[in-house]
């Protein structure tokens, strides 16, 4: 696999929904106008295995080629742990993001931390387009919120998208005024692009605005999710319904990005 152009990178396991995935990552790939790539890692150092695996997925990528030649996609097979590998997708390969089915979701979702690129998480098997055409950015007093507002750009600018920017209700005090200062850097942002963008007031404050987006997305048709990703998470969070996990695992068709809130991701480059 050569680098030196961006990525959208697809987990590759040969499970139940990577197909999915790979449909996901190619209308990604094809909107931001970037490579796609095939990712499986080995369990083991056996030639035989990696030769076997090689050979499936590069007749996927002959098939991908046979209906379009829009995208550029390549396929990367390597015995490698998992962190390592992020970190070359990011540092070797400039990653934008991995998607993956959110059957992989429990699995992936651990090493999240270590990715400077966010995990996409998608489940969705029919009219997949309208999804990335209307997206819900939580807007709270995290600083990371910039970042998440940042990504949906992307398909703000390249496709068109509705971004749904769904702010927090911390009350009369410093984190309400954060919040406001957020959203108004975000709106700036965005004024200098021609995409559409409006404004959802919740009753909600930061510390619950994950799961109560989540409920706001779900009233939408169809949508795309990105949250962040926290990793200080107690049982009350896991009882409340308020990890990353519970909002994937409950997020029916909806398409989840979630965004390492500890790294700085690699940006969208033309």
């Amino acid at each position: 696999m050569e680098n030196g152009e961006q990525k959208i990178f697809v987990w590759c396991d040969f499970s139940d929904g990577m197909e999915v995935s790979i449909i996901h990552g190619l209308l990604i790939a094809s909107i931001l106008k970037k490579e796609l790539c095939l990712l499986h890692l080995l369990k083991q150092e056996d030639e035989e295995v990696a030769f076997n695996y090689t050979q499936r997925l590069k007749a996927i990528v002959t098939e991908i080629n046979s209906i379009s030649s829009q995208v550029v996609v390549r396929y990367w097979v390597v015995k490698q742990d998992i962190i390592n590998s992020l970190v070359d997708l990011a540092e070797r390969y400039e990653c934008l993001a991995l998607v993956a089915h959110k059957k992989n979701a429990a699995s992936l979702l651990p090493y999240l931390q270590f990715a400077a690129f966010p995990f996409l998480f998608v489940s969705s098997t029919i009219d997949i387009e309208p999804i990335y055409k209307n997206l819900v950015v939580p807007v709270g007093y995290m600083k990371k919120c910039k970042d998440l507002a940042l990504w949906a750009s992307y398909l703000g600018r390249n496709n068109a998208a509705h971004i749904n920017l769904y702010l927090s209700n911390d009350g009369a005090g410093n984190d309400q005024r954060t919040v406001q200062n957020n959203l108004f850097s975000i709106q700036r942002f965005y004024d200098k692009f021609s995409f559409p963008s409006s404004v959802i007031q919740s009753q909600s404050p930061t510390w619950r605005l994950q799961k109560s987006s989540l409920k706001y997305a779900l009233t939408q048709p169809k949508a795309m999710l990105v949250i962040a990703g926290s990793y200080q998470t107690t049982f009350v969070d896991s009882l409340l319904g308020l990890t990353e996990l519970k909002v994937i695992g409950n997020s029916q068709d909806l398409s989840v990005l979630c965004v390492n809130s500890q790294l700085d991701f690699y940006t969208f480059c033309n």
